[in-house]
Formats: structure tokens, C-alpha cells, sequence
């Protein structure tokens, strides 16, 4: 086979199925050519064979048409006989009836722990509960068991106000999307133990202050995106009421008379006695009972929660331990977001390969438009940190080969979060990770003593710096989102995931940092074929990775040196210009160690 052609067109649908009218054309240099095939797979499998329609004195054509469920990522091929031989297609990937949110793709973004990133009013804190308030900005945050034998109650006042103070910042630095960790009432700092669902944490503002920040982001041209927590509550909440808070409504821990009894999921013993489930152990994270009705009609009925946060002006969701919620439950998730805005962004809290773990939430095309990308993200920094080729080589096989092409370019490539070490930290101090750990900022001491005072030296922070600047490098001209978790970009240190989580350094920013994130968000802000461009890996060797976005007649051909040593670059460089460089000689085509060129 010389030339092989063919497409996918759309002729037809009804809410759950897709009609398609598929063209063949194949060059006749192989002679005469029968018995054209397409063959799928997926949550269906179809093989159907295709008509001989016509030729002319190139091709043959061949159609025919194929009725198919919704589904995000079938595969197929084609087979024929050619020369008394069966030939057989690569394979290609489909997704049916589903698509992700164009704002999103290849976006530029910023995830902001609202307490810790800026203060905008100046009223005081009013004392609530065992609350504890920082005097100073510049204070370390309480890591491990304060004085009360609480965790996470310290507080900065960081509030609505001063996100939308800072949004001009955040538009100069390239910023796309704003996603917020949990805004909603609770005892925490990180309101991942949801107290009331329904309205914001006083410290962080009202319901007027959050709907003024969502207009000021869209504004600036942004949008914005919410965590959402609906797999527990906490148990000093409304809806459980252990110690009596909500002292005007009664809550599960009182007993069946509550209305949010059935909210939870129960056991009892032989004796009667009912106990519930708590979120891996964590008495102070009350398990919700994802079959329960009354549950999900809170969550996703309509004029539930997530109706509520739509109406606030958000642009989408980010969905806490989204692999802990049923498949119908996220289904169910989705359906409210479409119906508030049929381009709402679904992120879900996945970190291993979404496809390896018998789900369908990512497959169906019914649940999650994508997901954060961990397994991508640790691939890659093993790769940059120990050479670890051949794993970083897998995880791209499978994100490229195996996810759906609407996910891709909608993958959540991350600096950090909040739940791991600072980027800064990933390439400072070795000795603090585990090599052979599960991840590759698995700590080899988990303990919290230690992370309250561990700094990088000032050679540390340097070659950190050196190094990080090359995995933002790629992450900017890898497929997906590039999120920036807020304070990566000034260089704020923090191992562990408490320490990570201090404020933002106004004032004592690394500017040198600033300056680089910001020439990279403006590459690719000022290059959009990269938000939906195909990406080819053309090279992974222990020294060099190679790869290629091609959208339409726009190319860039990426080479990155993760090695201590300069690299010759000469035969990728041949005919091409430079797009944007890291640590690049010109002259001598020459990548630096840990060195980065863009070339086009």
C-alpha cells in the first residue's frame, strides 16, 4: 500500500448514539483491492465491510456507514485483500458523543489554597472554634498537632478579596483558569472536611464576594473552577453535627431522627448499635453513602450543591478522590454541570492510569472530561531526576495511545499540588525521596518533624532551580494543561504536604523564577496550534527526549538534555528556527546540561 485515506463523518444521532458514514481511499499501486473492512472496538465491537464505490486513476473508494453508542475512546483499523493477501491498518482512536471544553485545552492555569495565597480585606479575623490566626503573613504555618491536638486549624486570612485583587497578576503571568481548592464552610484551613456545602468559609468571604471574584476572572477572559468534595463531609459538620456546632439542626451523629441520617453509610453490630464508615480511618471525615438518594439529590439533583456553585458563575469542577465515587455517581455529577453549562470543565482526582483501574469514568465518555495527571507527572520527573527512560516511556505510550483524544489536551500537567512536595524540592535534596517509592516524591520519612525545618541550602535551591526550569520546559509544550500551583513560579519551598502549603511570598519572590514562568506561558499562549496540536514522541534515551506537536501547517519539534552533560543537537536543528531555548548555545547547536530547545 502507497496511499492510504480515509474519514469519519457524522450523518446522524439521537441522545445516546452516533450514525457514521465512513470513507475509504486507497492508492492502487497494490493492484486490485477488495474485501475493505473497518473493524472498531470499544464498549461495542463492529466489522463492517465496506463498498466499492469508485475509482479513478489513483484511488479506489470504498463506504459505508456504522451506528455506534456513545463512548469516549474506541479503537479501530481497517483490513483488505490486496495480491491474494490480507493487509491490515494502524490503529486509530474515535470518541463518540464526547468532548471536552476548547477554553480548556492546552490552557494555561493556577490552583490557589485560598487561605494561603492573599488577604484583601482588612477587617479582623473574628475568632471561631479552636481556630488558630496567624498575627503575620510571614509566619511558618503550624505543621502537624497544634497546641489542641488539632491538624490543619491554622489560619491567614487569605480571602476572596485578594484573589480578585490579584487576578490582573494572575493574567499577566498567563493565567487561563483559576481552580480553587474547597471554598466551603469548615473547621480546616483546607476544607476538604466540608461543614456546610452550601455557602463559603466566613474567613474566605460571602456568597457576593465569591460571585465578584467569578465576574472579575471572566472579565480578564478566564475562568474558574471549584473543588468539590462529595465522597465524605466532616464530622463537625451540619449534616453529622458530632459536637453540636449546628446547634439549629440535628445530625446524623444524633441518630435516625436526623433528616441527614440516610446521608451516610452505616453498620451496625449485633446489639443494634450503628457505627459509620470514616474516609481511611479519619475519624474527622464521615463517609457519604453514594447510593443513597437523598444524597444524590443534594449533590447533582436540581437546585442541589452543584446547581448552587454554577449559579455563583464557576466554569467547572474539580472533583476530590473522583476514583472513590461510584461510575453512575460521577455520571450524575456530570449531567448537573452540563445542564448549568454544556462547556463545563470535569476534572476528577485521579492519580493512577484512569484506564488500568476497571472503571469507566474516563472510557464511558459519560462522566469525567479528564483527570490530574499524576501518573504522567511522576513518569516525567523520574525521567528528568534518575533516567528513568523506559518508565517515562510507557506512561507516554498509554496517555498518547490509550486516552481519549478529547481528554488529552485537557490532562492537568502540574508544577505540584497540594497534596506533594514543591517543585522546587522534586530536584534539591535527593536524599528526602524515595528512588524506589510508588511515586517520585514519595518522602523517605514521612514524619512531620523534620519538614518544619528543612530548607534548601543555597547550592540546593540553585540546582533545584536549574533543573525544575527544564520540567516546565517540556510541561510547556506537552499536551494538557499546564497548572501551576500557586507560588511554584516564585520558587516557595515546602517538602511534604503541610510545608507545602505556605503562603505566598509576597514580597520575597524569586523574580529570576517569575520571569522564566512567565516567558513560557507567553510561548504558548502566543503559539495556540499547541493547544490542540498531535504530539509524536520521536526519541526517549537516557540522555535526550524528542518530541513533535503538528496542527495543521504549525510545527514545533521539541529536544530536551536531562543529562549533566552538554548534548550536540546539530541534526535536529537542520532547517529549523528557534522557537524558545533554555540553556541552549546557538552557535555550537549545543544543549547545556539540563537544557531545553523549541524549534520550528
Amino acid at each position: 500500500m502507497e496511499v492510504f485515506y480515509h474519514a469519519l463523518k457524522e450523518v446522524g444521532r439521537d441522545n445516546e448514539e452516533r450514525k457514521y458514514k465512513v470513507v475509504v481511499r486507497i492508492a492502487m499501486a497494490l493492484g486490485f483491492i477488495e474485501h475493505v473492512r473497518f473493524i472498531i472496538w470499544g464498549i461495542v465491537q463492529r466489522d463492517v465491510e465496506l463498498e466499492y464505490e469508485r475509482k479513478d486513476s489513483e484511488y479506489a473508494y470504498f463506504t459505508g456507514e456504522v451506528t455506534l453508542p456513545v463512548y469516549a475512546v474506541y479503537k479501530y483499523c481497517f483490513k483488505y485483500m490486496a495480491e491474494y493477501q490480507e493487509h491490515t491498518t494502524e490503529q486509530y482512536k474515535l470518541s463518540v458523543g464526547f468532548t471536552t471544553p476548547d477554553w480548556a485545552k492546552g490552557a494555561v492555569m493556577c490552583q490557589i489554597f485560598t487561605d494561603r495565597f492573599r488577604r484583601g480585606s482588612k477587617d479582623e479575623l473574628i475568632p471561631m472554634g479552636q481556630r488558630i490566626i496567624h498575627k503575620d503573613w510571614s509566619e511558618e504555618p503550624i505543621i502537624g498537632p497544634d497546641t489542641n491536638g488539632n491538624w490543619n486549624f491554622d489560619f491567614y486570612g487569605g480571602d476572596f478579596k485578594g484573589i480578585e485583587n490579584s487576578v490582573p497578576y494572575l493574567k499577566r503571568l498567563g493565567v487561563d483558569i483559576i481552580y480553587l481548592t474547597p471554598i466551603s464552610e469548615s473547621p480546616s484551613n483546607h476544607k476538604y472536611d466540608g461543614g456546610d456545602l452550601d455557602k463559603p468559609d466566613p474567613y474566605f468571604g460571602t456568597i457576593e464576594d465569591f460571585k465578584s471574584l467569578c465576574d472579575t476572572v471572566h472579565k480578564h477572559g478566564m475562568h474558574i473552577i471549584v473543588d468539590v468534595v462529595y465522597n465524605h463531609v466532616g464530622d463537625d459538620s451540619k449534616y453529622f453535627n458530632a459536637y453540636g456546632t449546628y446547634h439549629y439542626t440535628v445530625g446524623a451523629a444524633q441518630g435516625e431522627v436526623s433528616p441527614y441520617f440516610t446521608w451516610f453509610k452505616t453498620f451496625r453490630d449485633q446489639n443494634g448499635e450503628i457505627s459509620f464508615d470514616h474516609w481511611w480511618g479519619m475519624q474527622n471525615l464521615v463517609v457519604c453513602d453514594k447510593n443513597s438518594k437523598e444524597w444524590q439529590e443534594y449533590v447533582y439533583g436540581e437546585g442541589g450543591n452543584i446547581d448552587k456553585l454554577f449559579s455563583c458563575g464557576i466554569d467547572g469542577l474539580r472533583i476530590d478522590v473522583a476514583d472513590e465515587l461510584p461510575d453512575f455517581f460521577l455520571e450524575g455529577i456530570r449531567r448537573a454541570v452540563k445542564r448549568n453549562k454544556p462547556d463545563g470543565l470535569i476534572l476528577g482526582e485521579v492519580w493512577k492510569n484512569p484506564l488500568e483501574t476497571g472503571r469507566t469514568y474516563l472510557s464511558s465518555g459519560k462522566a469525567l472530561d479528564t483527570v490530574m495527571n499524576y501518573f504522567f507527572c511522576s513518569a516525567l520527573i523520574g525521567y528528568i531526576k534518575y533516567g528513568q527512560a523506559e518508565q517515562f516511556k510507557v506512561a507516554t505510550d498509554k496517555i498518547l495511545g490509550d486516552y481519549p483524544e478529547e481528554t488529552i489536551p485537557v490532562l492537568m500537567n502540574f508544577s505540584s499540588t497540594h497534596d506533594i512536595s514543591r517543585l522546587i524540592e522534586f530536584f534539591g535534596n535527593s536524599q528526602i525521596f524515595r528512588r524506589d517509592g510508588e511515586w517520585t516524591w514519595s518522602l523517605v520519612d514521612e514524619s512531620y518533624e523534620w519538614q518544619r525545618d528543612h530548607k534548601l541550602s543555597r547550592m540546593e535551591y540553585k540546582h533545584s532551580k536549574e533543573v525544575a526550569k527544564l520540567y516546565l520546559f517540556i510541561l510547556t509544550f506537552w499536551p494538557g494543561i499546564l497548572s501551576i500551583f500557586y507560588g511554584d513560579e516564585v520558587g516557595l519551598q515546602g517538602a511534604g504536604n503541610l510545608a507545602n502549603r505556605r503562603p505566598y511570598p509576597w514580597g520575597r519572590r524569586d523574580k529570576d523564577m517569575l520571569k522564566y514562568v512567565k516567558f513560557l506561558t507567553h510561548i504558548r499562549k502566543k503559539n495556540q496550534f499547541l493547544r490542540r496540536a498531535d504530539t509524536k514522541v520521536r526519541c526517549i534515551t537516557t540522555d535526550l527526549l524528542v518530541f513533535e506537536r503538528t496542527n495543521g501547517n504549525d510545527n514545533v519539534l521539541v529536544v530536551a538534555n536531562r543529562s549533566e552533560a552538554s548534548q550536540d543537537v546539530s541534526q535536529y536543528v537542520a532547517g529549523r528556527k528557534v522557537l524558545a531555548a533554555y540553556r541552549y548555545n546557538t552557535d555550537l547547536c549545543l544543549l547545556q546540561a539540563h537544557g531545553a530547545v523549541a524549534l520550528v
